[in-house]
């Protein structure tokens, strides 16, 4: 006759010249049939039968994997129960999804490698350098910090706290946002996370300030001030209105003088896309006598040529009575977008000019700005005599 579960667990006496002082010793069944017992040890015969009791109770009612359970593991199981208690979730729940997760992570891939494949694939497509350069200098921010990360480890508040972390605008940190949530979205879609951190993320709040423009007398100054090298560039960028990236990779074989208009191609473009810019008469007359027939408009350098420059031209003259002008960020392209929307008064024409998909920005930023006569002023800078001369003598000379 087989025994029942309760006579399984019994006392007996102890001699041991090891454990003098204990007398008795407890025999309970382990966790799996045909594995050896467990036992413990005890004083006296009263503790012993007490803990017999105790462990009788835990065979009857829950079997032999949780009377084999050790003390520490007990309270293990105890304080966890305790620090859930008002989450409304069961320890079973948390020990579900944490395999759930560990399971993810083991199939999911290091973000720094993540970002290596991801960014070669976009590469692979032709894409436009400047929006592959903006992929390429967001994702490799985020992989510094959490490249020995897989994907399937970055959460939602992960992501938001890392975006609060930048200290960056609130335009800037939406960039962030939106670069990340294109790079989780394709790690979605092979399997390394089971869902986009970044696209759950609370978007920051925008709010949309009155950009800084130049008016007509600053922009006169800094032209008349421009050295040759960095002449074509500023030029362009107040009676054309391209980007800083745009106008870095612009070529003299794009500017057609004939036609008079400006070849903005995909490959130099924001939006991978390509655009004309017509050349008014005024910057005709500031770049031809130096144009090339070939070659970067930009000299190489700019960036720091144009530090240079702007620091010099933030400086009073006080001897030849010229004004210090302050430099604004974007100042030259925000500029000729708010003074060819007051000319032409047509935001569709201005945003095709500018290279926006839509007339929003148009109307958020740069509508109402400026004035039609102040237009005609900012339209109408043209070479002092001195700098009538010196752009004479480049023509000559070239």
């Amino acid at each position: 006759m087989a025994r029942s579960e309760k006579t399984d667990v019994s006392v007996r006496p102890f001699n041991s010249k090891h454990h003098p002082d204990m007398n008795y010793v407890v025999y309970w069944p382990a966790s799996e049939p045909g594995q050896s017992r467990k036992s413990r040890r005890f004083k006296t015969k009263e503790e012993a039968d007490n803990f017999v009791l105790k462990k009788e109770i835990e065979v009857t009612n829950f079997g032999r994997k949780a009377a084999s359970l050790k003390q520490r593991e007990i309270g293990e199981v105890l304080y966890a129960i305790e620090k859930l208690e008002g989450y409304g979730v069961t320890l079973r729940d948390v020990l579900d999804d944490y395999i759930v997760r560990h399971e993810e992570i083991k199939t999911s891939m290091l973000i720094s490698d993540a970002i290596y494949d991801f960014l070669s694939l976009k590469k692979s497509k032709e894409l436009s350098e400047v929006y592959l350069a903006d992929l390429r200098a967001r994702c490799n921010c985020f992989g510094r910090d959490y490249g020995d990360k897989t994907l399937a480890e970055i959460d939602v508040p992960t992501v938001e706290s890392w975006l609060e972390g930048l200290k960056v605008t609130a335009l800037t940190r939406n960039n962030y946002r939106r670069v990340l949530s294109v790079f989780f979205t394709w790690g979605l879609k092979r399997g390394y996370c089971t869902g986009n951190p970044a696209l759950d993320a609370e978007p920051a709040k925008e709010v949309n300030e009155r950009v800084k423009i130049f008016d007509p007398g600053e922009l006169r100054v800094m032209l008349n001030l421009a050295p040759t090298n960095l002449l074509p560039f500023l030029a362009i960028g107040a009676f054309a209105g391209l980007r800083t990236s745009e106008l870095s990779r612009l070529r003299w074989e794009d500017v057609d003088f004939l036609k008079k208009r400006i070849d903005v191609g995909a490959e130099i473009a924001k939006g991978a896309a390509n655009r004309y810019v017509p050349m008014k008469d005024v910057l005709i007359e500031w770049i031809q006598p130096i144009a090339k027939a070939a070659g970067d408009v930009a000299p190489i350098n700019v960036e720091k040529k144009l530090t240079a420059f702007r620091r010099k031209l933030e400086v009073k003259d006080t001897k030849n009575n010229r004004p210090g002008v302050a430099w604004k960020q974007n100042g030259l392209r925000h500029s000729f977008a708010s003074y060819a929307l007051a000319e032409s008064d047509n935001a569709a024409q201005v945003a095709l000019w500018l290279g926006h998909a839509s007339t929003k920005i148009i109307f958020e930023h740069y509508r109402e700005r400026v004035t039609p006569e102040e237009a005609a002023k900012w339209f109408d800078v043209k070479p002092d005599q001195k700098k009538k001369k010196a752009l004479t003598k480049e023509r000559a000379a070239a």
